[in-house]
């Protein structure tokens, strides 16, 4: 099923003044617009009927015939794509809404990937000589998460917390080498600088971020979109790094199933030596 609110949030930016007074409208009138002509709608809307095609194709689909059947098929719940929360609700119907949460943003970013993409990602991967993983702040966590995954792999992989330890890092890559970096929103200058040296030192690149025309996404050679919506209660960059760590996790997964028997004596070799540490 495809999800127009999750389309909406990968593509806000890139969006005009109209596209987004029309984007409001779609979202307050969701069910009403999926029934409307591209003439009826552009009235109810406020906008033109360019504005209208124009907004469908920014969006991603072919025509405004296409956007209309996502309207349709999306949910009803309103415009967000995650309930809030009332404080006044009982712990246990908090906590559903929250996991209610998090598979949405796995199930909107899951809609979001293509198979092209995993497949370059995965031969990237297996074949580069080493491979960074790079991110800031929150998406420091999910680089680390990659490091502790690909660690169980034959595969050649570094990671280093501080920022300018990064930095020296990403100097000494190669065009045999990968980096994996991490940005919710794509535009953090930090994470820029580090994009461009890897470009500069010709590093093949996989960016995870939530922003699929962002100005990190633009130096990709390998684009994974995370998608997540803020609520009152939580920010959508906290909501994202769910998917950020899935999105890794699935990496690993991919790399390990193809690494086969040479994967699985690193594995065998990992667990016998923290099986042997425990027992002294």
């Amino acid at each position: 099923m495809d999800n127009f609110a999750a389309r909406l949030q990968m593509n806000r930016e890139r969006l005009s003044a109209k596209e987004l007074q029309l984007a409001a409208f779609l979202q307050a009138h969701q069910q009403r617009a999926s029934s409307l002509t591209i003439s009826a709608l552009s009235t109810a809307a406020g906008v033109s009927t360019a504005t209208v095609s124009r907004f469908a194709k920014n969006l991603g689909y072919v025509n405004y015939a296409g956007l209309r059947v996502a309207l349709g098929q999306a949910p009803v719940n309103g415009a967000s794509l995650f309930e809030e929360i009332d404080p006044a609700e009982s712990p246990l119907a908090m906590a559903d809404k929250v996991f209610a949460a998090n598979i949405n943003a796995l199930q909107a970013t899951v809609n979001s990937l293509d198979a092209t993409s995993l497949a370059t990602a995965v031969d990237l991967l297996l074949g580069a000589r080493f491979i960074d993983l790079y991110g800031l702040g929150g998406s420091n966590i999910v680089a680390l998460d990659g490091y502790h995954k690909f660690l169980r792999t034959p595969l050649e992989v570094r990671y280093a917390a501080d920022y300018h330890m990064q930095l020296m890092a990403a100097t000494r890559l190669t065009k045999r080498d990968v980096a994996v970096l991490i940005s919710h929103t794509g535009e953090d200058k930090d994470a820029l600088a580090l994009a461009q040296i890897c470009h500069d030192r010709g590093a093949k690149l996989i960016v995870i971020t939530g922003s699929a025309h962002s100005a990190l996404a633009k130096l990709a050679n390998v684009l994974l979109v995370s998608v997540a919506e803020e609520t009152a209660y939580r920010s959508e960059a906290l909501h994202a790094m769910i998917a950020q760590i899935t999105l890794v996790d699935m990496l690993f997964t991919l790399t390990s199933v193809r690494t086969g028997q040479q994967g699985a004596k690193v594995l065998a070799a990992m667990r016998n030596t923290i099986g042997q540490t425990r027992q002294r």
